[in-house]
C-alpha cells in the first residue's frame, strides 16, 4: 500500500470503517434526520420546501429527502462528502445550523449503509455515492466517493467514466436513463434542488426496519418499545410525542420556522413554540460572560400537561427538548405543565446537536433557568391564589394565534378570538383579516412590541422583598432598649391618690384606675398597666426623644398620673367591661371613695369625631352594596350552571337518538338496500323524527334562556345575530364560565 503524501509529508488516512464509527454519535434516529433537514434549511441552500418520504426501489426500502434549494456543483458535493469542510456563513440574519462539516456523513450512515445524492444547479447535474457496501466490495483502504457530472444533453465527461461505472454497478440505478429519471424528479418541482436516497436501512433484531410506517400513513414513527429507552432514569415521566413521531418533532424543530416540511405527502403544521403557550411571561437572563441579556419565555403547555421543561434552541434550531430543571426534577406538583423557551446562541452544541458541551457557562445557565422557572411558578400561583383547581389542570388557550403563509412562508398574527385549528389546510396572506399584512410582499410583523419585549413585573417577588424588609424592621424594633420603669411598682392606692401639688378640684374617685374597681391587683399587674401608660403617653415619648431634666421628668410623671387612662380593649372585652360596669353601679373602690366609679371604655370609644363616624358608615354601606352585587352574580352563575347541565342532558339525548337513527339506517342497507320499510318500522321512524324535532325545539328554547342570562354578563351580546341551531351559544357560555371561575 502506498502512503499518500504531500511534498514528502504523509497525509492522514481515513479507514472506511470510520463511516460506521462516526454514525454511532446518533443514538436516536430522528437526530440523524434532523441533520439532513438542517442541510436544506441552512443559508447556503435556503430551501423553501423539503419532502421526506419512504419508498421501495428494486426491492430496497428507501428513505428519500428532496428540497427545492440552490443545489450543488461537483466541487460542492465533493466537500459535502468529505470530512470537516464547512464554510457556511450567515446571510441576512439567517445563521447556519451546521458548523462541523460532519452532519451528512454521520446522519446518512446512521439511517442506512448506502446513500446516493442527485443535485441540479444551473444547466449541470451531479451524482455522488457514499456507500459502505461499495467500499466493502472493492476492499477499499480509504474512503472513496464516486462523483459524476451530467450535462443538460444527458452526457457525462470522459474523466468521470470510472465514477459513472461504479455508481451504475453499486446502486439501485443500473443505467444512465434511470439516473436521468431521478434527476428529472428534481426539475419537475423546481429548476434547482437536491435529492437524497438512502437504502439498506438499519434493521432491528426481528429483521424489520427501526421505523413504524403502518400506524400512521402520513408519519414516520418509532415503535413504542424503542421509545422506552428515552425516558429519564431519574424521573418517572411519560415519553413526549416528539420522541416517537417525526411529524411532531419537525413541528417544533425550529424556533421560528421558515421552511415547509412535507412528510409522506402531507404538510407538517409548524408551530411558533413561544407563541403557542398560555399564561406566558417574559423574563431575562444576563450571563456574566455576555454583555446582552437573553430573553426567556415561560408559559403552560396547552396540549399535554405531562410534557414540560425547558426548550433550548441555538441559532433557531432545537437542541434540548423538555429538559426539566429545578423544582420540575423533584417529586411534587411544582412546575408541572410549565414550558420555558430560550435561545442559547452563546453555548456550544455537541456535534450531534442533541446536547450542549458541559461547560461552566452551561451549568450556570441551567442553574439560573431553575431559579427563573420557580419565580414564574410562584408568580402564577400568587396571581391565581384562591382558585381551588391547580393551574395545570385548567383548560387553556394560547395567548396569541399565529399562522404561516403557504406561499411566502411568513408568519402572520391573527386577531384574538380566531381559532387557528379551524383554518383551512392551505392559508395565504390574502386571507389575513389585518389589511396591513394582507400581501406576501409585506415584511413579517414583529413578534413582540417594545412593551412586550420588556421583562414582565413580578409582584410576588416584590411582595416577598417587602415582607423581608418589614420583618427586619420588626426585629429591630423588638431589639430596641426598653423605656425606663419606676424602681417600685405602684400600688392600687397610689393610682387613686393625687400627687402632691396636683390640682384638687376633682374628687379622688376621678383618679381611680379602671382596673381597680372592686378588686386587689398584684404588683405584676400594676407594672404591666404602667408600661402600657408609658408606651402610649405622648409626653413620655417626647421626653425620651429630646431628653429633659430629672425634675421635669418627675413633674411630667405626676401630670400623667392625674389623667385617667383607658387601655386598649378588643370588641369582646369592651362588651364584658360594659356588663361589669352595670353590675358594679354604686360599688366603692379600694380607697373607699363612693363616686360613679370608672368611666366605661365604650363611652370613650364612642366619643369620636362626627366626620370619622360618617366615613366608617359610608365604607360599611359600600361594602354591603358590593356584597349584594356578588350575591346576585353568584345566583346568576348558579342558574347558568344549571342551564348548562340541562343543555348537556339534552345534547346527550339528541346524540343518542342520532346514533339510533344511524344504526337503523345501516340495518336497512344491510337487509335490502332499497327495500321499503314495513309499516311498523315506518311508524317507529316517524316517532323518532318527531322526538328529534321536539328535542331540537327544547334545545333552542334552552339556548334562548341562556342567552338572556348571558346578556347580564356580556351587555354587547346581540341575541338576534346568533343562530340557535349552532353551538355558538355553547361556546360563549363556556368562555363566560371560564372568566367567572377565574374571578
Amino acid at each position: 500500500m502506498s502512503m499518500p503524501n504531500m511534498v514528502g509529508v504523509p497525509l492522514s488516512m481515513l479507514d472506511p470503517k470510520f463511516l460506521h464509527t462516526n454514525s454511532t454519535s446518533h443514538t436516536w434516529p430522528f437526530s440523524a434526520i434532523a441533520e439532513l433537514i438542517d442541510n436544506a434549511y441552512d443559508p447556503d441552500v435556503m430551501a423553501k420546501q423539503l419532502w421526506i418520504d419512504w419508498t421501495r426501489i428494486k426491492g430496497f426500502d428507501c428513505l428519500t429527502f428532496q428540497d427545492n434549494g440552490k443545489g450543488m456543483t461537483k466541487k460542492g458535493m465533493h466537500k459535502m462528502l468529505s470530512f470537516g469542510f464547512s464554510d457556511k456563513q450567515a446571510v441576512g440574519g439567517h445563521a447556519p445550523v451546521g458548523m462541523y462539516g460532519n452532519g451528512f456523513k454521520s446522519s446518512s450512515m446512521r439511517l442506512g449503509k448506502d446513500a446516493i445524492i442527485f443535485s441540479k444547479i444551473w444547466d449541470t447535474m451531479s451524482v455522488g455515492l457514499l456507500s459502505q457496501s461499495y467500499l466493502e466490495s472493492i476492499q477499499a483502504e480509504h474512503v472513496v466517493v464516486p462523483i459524476v457530472t451530467i450535462r443538460h444533453d444527458g452526457q457525462s465527461s470522459v474523466e468521470d467514466a470510472a465514477s459513472l461505472q461504479d455508481i451504475l454497478k453499486h446502486s439501485p440505478f443500473n443505467t444512465e436513463k434511470e439516473l436521468l429519471t431521478e434527476l428529472t424528479a428534481i426539475t419537475s418541482i423546481s429548476s434547482t434542488g437536491t435529492r437524497i436516497i438512502i437504502w439498506n436501512l438499519r434493521r432491528v433484531a426481528n429483521g424489520e426496519t427501526e421505523f413504524d410506517l403502518s400506524t400512521n400513513r402520513y408519519d414516520i414513527r418509532i415503535p413504542e418499545d424503542a421509545c422506552e429507552t428515552h425516558k429519564n432514569q431519574n424521573i418517572t415521566q411519560s415519553v413526549p410525542e416528539i420522541i416517537y413521531s417525526l411529524r411532531a418533532y419537525c413541528s417544533i424543530l425550529y424556533l421560528k420556522p421558515h421552511m415547509q416540511i412535507i412528510i409522506r405527502g402531507e404538510k407538517v403544521k409548524m408551530q411558533l413554540i413561544s407563541k403557542s403557550l398560555a399564561l406566558t411571561r417574559k423574563d431575562q437572563y444576563k450571563p456574566v460572560f455576555l454583555k446582552e441579556r437573553i430573553p426567556i419565555t415561560f408559559g403552560y403547555n396547552i396540549k399535554n400537561k405531562d410534557e414540560y421543561g425547558m426548550m433550548m434552541y441555538r441559532n433557531n434550531r432545537l437542541i434540548k427538548a423538555f429538559e426539566r430543571v429545578g423544582c420540575q426534577r423533584k417529586v411534587g406538583f411544582r412546575g408541572v405543565g410549565v414550558i420555558g423557551v430560550i435561545e442559547c446562541n452563546f453555548l456550544k452544541p455537541t456535534h450531534n446537536k442533541q446536547d450542549f458541551d458541559d461547560t461552566d457557562g452551561y451549568r450556570k445557565t441551567m442553574n439560573n433557568l431553575a431559579v427563573k422557572l420557580e419565580e414564574y411558578w410562584e408568580e402564577i400561583r400568587h396571581k391565581r391564589k384562591g382558585c381551588q383547581i391547580p393551574t395545570e389542570y385548567i383548560p387553556k388557550h394560547p395567548d396569541q394565534n399565529w399562522v404561516q403563509c403557504d406561499h411566502c412562508q411568513r408568519w402572520r398574527r391573527l386577531p384574538d378570538g380566531i381559532d387557528s385549528s379551524l383554518l383551512p389546510d392551505e392559508w395565504f396572506c390574502y386571507m389575513n383579516p389585518d389589511p396591513q399584512y394582507r400581501s406576501c410582499q409585506t415584511e413579517e410583523e414583529p413578534e413582540d412590541s417594545e412593551d412586550e419585549q420588556q421583562c414582565d413585573p413580578k409582584p410576588f417577588k416584590r411582595q416577598k422583598k417587602m415582607s423581608k424588609k418589614q420583618e427586619k424592621k420588626d426585629q429591630q424594633q423588638m431589639s430596641a432598649p426598653a423605656l425606663p420603669l419606676p424602681a417600685t411598682p405602684l400600688s392600687c392606692s397610689e393610682w387613686g391618690r393625687p400627687a402632691e401639688g396636683a390640682p384638687t378640684g376633682r374628687s379622688s374617685e376621678s383618679f381611680t384606675h379602671p382596673s381597680c374597681s372592686g378588686q386587689n391587683l398584684s404588683n405584676d399587674t400594676m407594672l404591666m398597666d404602667y408600661e402600657d401608660h408609658v408606651s402610649t403617653s405622648p409626653e413620655r415619648v417626647k421626653q425620651d426623644a429630646v431628653g429633659v431634666s430629672s425634675s421635669d421628668t418627675e413633674n411630667m410623671d405626676l401630670a400623667a398620673r392625674s389623667v385617667p387612662m383607658i387601655p386598649a380593649f378588643s370588641q369582646g372585652s369592651i362588651k364584658q367591661k360594659e356588663t361589669q360596669g352595670e353590675t358594679r353601679t354604686g360599688e366603692t373602690c379600694e380607697n373607699g371613695g363612693a363616686g360613679n366609679g370608672p368611666q366605661s371604655p365604650m363611652l370613650e370609644v364612642q366619643q369620636q369625631p362626627d366626620g370619622l363616624q360618617e366615613t366608617y358608615k359610608e365604607q360599611v354601606n359600600q361594602l354591603q352594596q358590593e356584597l349584594e352585587e356578588m350575591k346576585r352574580k353568584c345566583e346568576n352563575l348558579q342558574e347558568l350552571e344549571k342551564s348548562m347541565e340541562d343543555m348537556v342532558i339534552e345534547n346527550s339525548s339528541l346524540s343518542y337518538q342520532c346514533e339510533q337513527l344511524k344504526r337503523e339506517l345501516e340495518q336497512l342497507r344491510t337487509n335490502g338496500g332499497t327495500g321499503m320499510p314495513s309499516p311498523g318500522e315506518e311508524a317507529q321512524n316517524n316517532v323518532n323524527i318527531s322526538s328529534q324535532e321536539e328535542t331540537c325545539r327544547k334545545l333552542r328554547n334552552l339556548r334562548q334562556r341562556i342567552g338572556r342570562l348571558l346578556v347580564t354578563f356580556v351587555p354587547t351580546l346581540d341575541l338576534e345575530e346568533i343562530n340557535l341551531d349552532s353551538d355558538v351559544m355553547d361556546k360563549i357560555l363556556d368562555e363566560v364560565l371560564d372568566e367567572v371561575t377565574e374571578v
